[in-house]
Parts: C-alpha cells; sequence; structure tokens
C-alpha cells in the first residue's frame, strides 16, 4: 500500500529530470547551453528507461497491464519530453539559426544542399547501408539494435523496409559558410529524402524514423563458476536485443503506430516527435568550435588552496592533510600522485579503486607504468559499473598485462568506495599516504563535477584503507575498521547514529542540528530516523540533487526539514555531511549516498575530517549552497518543487559562480604572495 509519507522513488528522478530539463528554459542562458541542457536530459531518460522503467515492466506481468505507479510515471515523463520536444523544435534550433548556426531541414533545402545531400548518400549512406525486408509474422525486436535510429519505409504493396542509419560516419554534416551562416544537416534526413533509391521501380507511401530503447537492468550469475569477464561481455551483447521499453519515433504517425504493434509496447512507452531522435548526440553541436560566443566558456580550474605546483607534495602530507575541492580546484594533485609514485624508487605500492574512469586515464596509465617497473600494483575494478563495463574490461586487461594484480569487483557486492594508497620506504622506515574522495578517478569529469577529496597521511586512516584494501582483495569479513566506516558493515549503522545524537540533544533542549548533501535519499530506514529527528526539534538541511523521497515541511512529521536541488553548469555530485554534536561538530565525507543499494550492497566509505580549518571550510561550502537563489530549487511537501527567486531587493547569489571567483581570487593572491617569495635575495654577506 502506498504510504503518504514518502514520494515514490521513480516520480522523484523524473522530477529531478524535469529540473534539468528546464534549467534548458532559462533566458539568461545562451542558446547552445540551452542545447545542451536538452542533450542531457535526453540522456538521462535513456538510461531511466534501460534500468528503472525495464525493471517496473519486469515486475509487472504481462496478464494485470501497468502497475499504477508505471501509469503514472509515463505521464509524467511525457509531460517533459513533449516540453523538450517543442522547446529543441521552436525555440533552440530557430534560435541558433538566427545566430548564424543553421540545422537545416529538408524542406528548406536549396539546390546545393540537395547537391551535396546527393553526394553524401552516392559515396557513403547507399554504400553502407543494408534495407531489410521485414515480414508480416517478422518480430520487429529483433531486427533493431539498442539506441540506433533506423527509418522504416512503407510501399503501395504494404511491405515494410527499415534502414539502419550508420553510426561508424558523422551524423552531422558541416556543408560549410554559406554567407554569414554555418549550414548543418543530418545524415538521416539525407537517408530519409533518398531511401526510394534503395527500392527502385516501387512506390513508397509514408515514412518516418524510429528508436528502441531495451532494457538493461541485467545481471550476471555471480555464483557460477565462470570466467567473469566473459560473463559481463555476454551480458554487454544481450543488451543489444532485450525486451524493448520505449519507441520514439519521428515522421508519418499511422507507420509509427504500426512499428509499435509490432514492437508489443503500450502507447504509454511511445514518444512521437517534432524534434531529432536522439538528442544526447546534440552535445557535439553544443561544444562545436567557432561558436564559443553561443556558449558560456568552461571554468579552469585553478590551483589547490592547499597545495602549490612547487610544493613537495610527500612532505606537505608529513605536516597536514590537503582538502580539493573540484571542479574549481585542479584534479592534477590526484593524478600528480600517482604519476611521481610510477616513477619513484621510493615506491613499493599502489592500491586503488577504478570505477570509472576517462578513456585516456592519465591514473590507469600511471598505473600501468608503475606495475612495468616492477611496484607492487594492486587494482580493483569495477566491471559492474554500469555502462562503463566494457571500457573498464579493456582496462583490467591493460593493466593485468603490465603485471599489475587486479580485482573485478566482489561477489553480490559492487565497490563504489574512492580510495588510493601509495606505499612509500623513506629514511624514517614505511610510510602510507593515502587519498579518499566523494567522486570517481576520472580526470574528465572532475572538470564538470563537484566533489571534494582528503589527502591525508594519518595513521589511523591509511591502517584503517589498508585493511579495507585487504578485506576486498582477500574476500573477508567485516575488517573492523576504527576512524573509517565501511558499507555494508558499519557505515548504515553510524549514520543511524549520528542521526539519532542530534534527536537526543535536541529532546534534552540544546541545540541540535543536521546539514547533508548528497545526490539521492531513498532509503527509508534513514527517512524515518530523520523523521524523528524533525519531531525532537533537530533543524536539518538537506541539499539533494536528484531523488529525495523524504517530505519536507509536514507538521509533527519533518516541518524543521528543508530540502534544496542546484542544477547548474556543474554536475553536483559531493557528499558531505555535517552534524553540530552540542557545537563539538562532526563532519565527514563520503562516497555514498542515503540508498538503500548503497548502504546494503556496495562497499563504501565514510570518512571523518579531522583538520579543523577542513571542518570550518567544509561547514561554509555546505551552508553557502542554501543562499542560492538563482540555480536553487525547494521541494515542498507535495512533492513539488518550486524555483528559488530572489527577493524584491534581494542581491543574486549563484553558488558555483561563488565557488569559481572565490578558488581564482585565493589563487592570484597565492601566485603574488609565491613570486614575492622567490623574488626575495639574500644581503651579500661581508
Amino acid at each position: 500500500m502506498k504510504d503518504e509519507r514518502f514520494i515514490q522513488r521513480e516520480i522523484s528522478w523524473n522530477a529531478f529530470n524535469a529540473r534539468v530539463m528546464r534549467e534548458g528554459l532559462r533566458d539568461d542562458l545562451k542558446p547552445l547551453d540551452h542545447l545542451k541542457f536538452m542533450a542531457i536530459t535526453s540522456s538521462n531518460y535513456d538510461e531511466f528507461f534501460m534500468v528503472r522503467v525495464a525493471k517496473l515492466m519486469r515486475d509487472t506481468p504481462e496478464t494485470e497491464g501497468q502497475s499504477d505507479v508505471l501509469a503514472d510515471l509515463l505521464m509524467e515523463i511525457r509531460k517533459v519530453v513533449e516540453l523538450q520536444d517543442r522547446t529543441v523544435t521552436r525555440k533552440i534550433i530557430p534560435t541558433l539559426a538566427k545566430e548564424g548556426l543553421v540545422i537545416l531541414a529538408p524542406e528548406d533545402w536549396g539546390t546545393e544542399e540537395n547537391l551535396k545531400a546527393d553526394h553524401i548518400f552516392e559515396t557513403e549512406l547507399f554504400p553502407l547501408s543494408t534495407p531489410i525486408a521485414v515480414r508480416k509474422d517478422a518480430q520487429l525486436t529483433d531486427l533493431v539494435t539498442q539506441g540506433r535510429i533506423y527509418t522504416a519505409c512503407s510501399f503501395d504493396d504494404d511491405e515494410l523496409v527499415i534502414i539502419r542509419l550508420p553510426d561508424n560516419i558523422d551524423r552531422f554534416r558541416d556543408l560549410g559558410i554559406s554567407g554569414d551562416k554555418k549550414i548543418i544537416i543530418l545524415l538521416e534526413d539525407i537517408l530519409m529524402t533518398r531511401s526510394n533509391k534503395f527500392s527502385p521501380g516501387r512506390k513508397m507511401k509514408s515514412s518516418c524514423f524510429f528508436r528502441v530503447t531495451r532494457d538493461a537492468d541485467m545481471t550476471v550469475d555471480e555464483k557460477r563458476d565462470e570466467d567473469f569477464i566473459a560473463a559481463m561481455e555476454e551480458i554487454l551483447e544481450s543488451r543489444k536485443s532485450s525486451f524493448p521499453v520505449r519507441l520514439e519515433t519521428r515522421g508519418d504517425f499511422e507507420l509509427a503506430g504500426q512499428l509499435r504493434e509490432n514492437l508489443g509496447l503500450p502507447e504509454s512507452n511511445h514518444f512521437h516527435l517534432i524534434s531529432p531522435l536522439d538528442l544526447k548526440a546534440f552535445s557535439k553541436i553544443a561544444i562545436m568550435p567557432e561558436f564559443e560566443h553561443l556558449r558560456t566558456a568552461l571554468h579552469t580550474p585553478e590551483a589547490a588552496e592547499d597545495l602549490s605546483e612547487n610544493d613537495d607534495i610527500w612532505e606537505t602530507l608529513k605536516d597536514r592533510d590537503i582538502l580539493l575541492h573540484h571542479p574549481y580546484e585542479t584534479y592534477a594533485p590526484v593524478i600528480r600522485m600517482v604519476e611521481e609514485a610510477a616513477e619513484d624508487p621510493a615506491t613499493l605500492a599502489i592500491k586503488m579503486i577504478l570505477y570509472r574512469t576517462s578513456g585516456d586515464s592519465p591514473i590507469a596509465g600511471a598505473l600501468i607504468r608503475a606495475a612495468e617497473r616492477g611496484v607492487q600494483v594492486t587494482v580493483l575494478v569495477e566491471l559492474k559499473a554500469r555502462f562503463d563495463e566494457g571500457a573498464n574490461i579493456n582496462w583490467a586487461a591493460r593493466l593485468e598485462k603490465a603485471g599489475a594484480i587486479v580485482i573485478y569487483g566482489l561477489v553480490i557486492l559492487k565497490v563504489h568506495a574512492k580510495a588510493l594508497m601509495i606505499v612509500r620506504r623513506e629514511d624514517e622506515g614505511i610510510r602510507r599516504y593515502l587519498h579518499l574522495g566523494t567522486g570517481n578517478y576520472n580526470d574528465s569529469t572532475a572538470k564538470l563535477y563537484t566533489d571534494l577529496g582528503l589527502i591525508t597521511a594519518r595513521d589511523n586512516y591509511t591502517r584503517d584503507a589498508a585493511l579495507m584494501f585487504n578485506a576486498i582483495t582477500g574476500y573477508s569479513s567485516d575488517p573492523h575498521l576504527e576512524t573509517l566506516f565501511m558499507a555494508p558493515f558499519t557505515l548504515r549503522r553510524e549514520i543511524l547514529r549520528l542521526i539519532h545524537r542530534e534527536e537526543k540533544r535536541a529532546r534534552g533542549g540544546e541545540e541540535a542540528r543536521i546539514i547533508a548533501k548528497m545526490n539521492s535519499l531513498v532509503d527509508l530506514e534513514i527517512i524515518e530516523a530523520l523523521y524523528e529527528a524533525s519531531d525532537a526539534g533537530v533543524k536539518i538541511d538537506l541539499n539533494i540533487r536528484g531523488i529525495c523521497c523524504l517530505r519536507p515541511g509536514i507538521d509533527g512529521l519533518s516541518e524543521n526539514i528543508r530540502v534544496i536541488s542546484i542544477i547548474d553548469a556543474f554536475l553536483e555530485h559531493t557528499r558531505a555531511f555535517i552534524f553540530h554534536n552540542g557545537g563539538r561538530v562532526e563532519v565527514y565525507l563520503s562516497s555514498a549516498d542515503w540508498m538503500t543499494r548503497n548502504l546494503n550492497r556496495r562497499v563504501e566509505l565514510l570518512f571523518p575530517i579531522a583538520d579543523s580549518s577542513h571542518k570550518r571550510r567544509i561547514g561554509s561550502i555546505l551552508e553557502n549552497y542554501f543562499r542560492d537563489n538563482c540555480r536553487s530549487w525547494e521541494l515542498r511537501s507535495d512533492g513539488e518543487w518550486d524555483m528559488i527567486r530572489p527577493a524584491k531587493g534581494e542581491r543574486s547569489f549563484r553558488i558555483q559562480e561563488y565557488f569559481a571567483e572565490k578558488a581564482a581570487v585565493q589563487a592570484a593572491g597565492r601566485m603574488i604572495i609565491e613570486k614575492k617569495t622567490l623574488s626575495v635575495r639574500r644581503k651579500p654577506s661581508g
């Protein structure tokens, strides 16, 4: 039975994606920024249908029809998609055309465009494309590949032919400058307008584009005695032909309906569009050169507040911890740690967890060089990182070939913790250095995601990290950590203890407060604990980017809880938690959101911040998020989100802009100090 104290998870996620899409509607954005957010919205829906919608469809027997949750969800998704569809077609594409970047529809092609389209068709599309006749009794689902764009053509003899758009040639065809405008035509439009050439002598009645999304939420039987990599590769292959969960079409509506019926999908899973299919691919247009004036320039990460390029990282860590705030501060210190360790004769071992990393990762490259040089490199490569499985399989093979010890994750548990440890032989003996973070070891996303990271040489931290690595590689049970908290063993229990402690203080008449920032809040036990704390009088401020199943602001339940969400240029990814503790404030960072999967079915870490200046800094970071009145949304008790705007006479405050400017000022000030230090000359002796 539906519990009205909680917001349904999938509905909440869709509300998040609606906020992402609505960010692309803001009048103060540049045209290509609008397009970027539409591409992100489209990409998010692809994954959501492949995983969450697919699961809901699987969990509902065909004889029972759609569940109420699925029906409500698809109805809410349609509202977002229809607004996105109209915005792209009627606002974004026309605005770009006025600014000189023209995505030209076939009906607007002139002689020159048609001649170039003919040439592309004859030299590329015709040789590469394969028309497939669909027999009356054929199942379309057996003939089409997940996520690819197809043209469907119906002929006067009622035969249906489908043609897949080649994905190994450029979809966006730059026809060059015409006057003061750059003209782009889409490859699928060339294919559609010339598809009759595949069947000469026959009359085509109608045509449309279509794209099928399939179930990707499949799991391998991890307990089978088999090659795990081979099993994961089978999963990747099976995704291409799993059952359909969504049909997107553009063109003749009647033909589109026939395709839907052939696929066996209900109308609610069919989205007939006027904008191009697969908008996520339009992110390529959003970063086109020559049109920098049509998009907001990306922030360039500044030097770290706690570490300059001239500082010896190992000597610095003997004196103090280093706190990093990405993407405002550069990710270079993390890369530098691994690269220096890879080349340094003092390095004995490197241990780390790779969950998601970039395609040309300098960190993975350094690990390979270290292993080749004889350093004992141990890497847990999580092969179950959804949609990164293929890349991780590739990195695992390269690391293994170089001589590294590679662990392919754990049975049942997904390893999501972010940890890197370097062991060095120094004059004083063997010493360990540790990086823990809230984000992945990915130098690309470190420029786009907000995250916090801690580098430390504290013995209690490095000892616990060593025990954690030993537990993972040795497949042992609870490693009994003393400083760090590890899921699925102690992390949930510690979070609940910290919440209940604030509740107890509030019931005793003391000031009590919790500030938490995360991606998602789903776990019902945690939410119940927050409700109890709120009822006791604990002031709770939650900054949650995505899913939030908690209902704030309900008298007698959650009147002391406030929930905001920031949607801006950078994806908010930090997991940070502050507990007032009677004035003896405790601050934690974590790899884990407050979701059941993170707390019960993943290896995650929660780690305290020991340095008092770092505690104050993180406290300031989290407090400032609640000042944002430009890119902030507030959750109402009914599950709806209100956009926060500056009150009359109130100054605008945009948190990501504030952090970027603050980092730039600090970096400039530090540079001046360093130049002055370097310019000092000694007084001549004598």
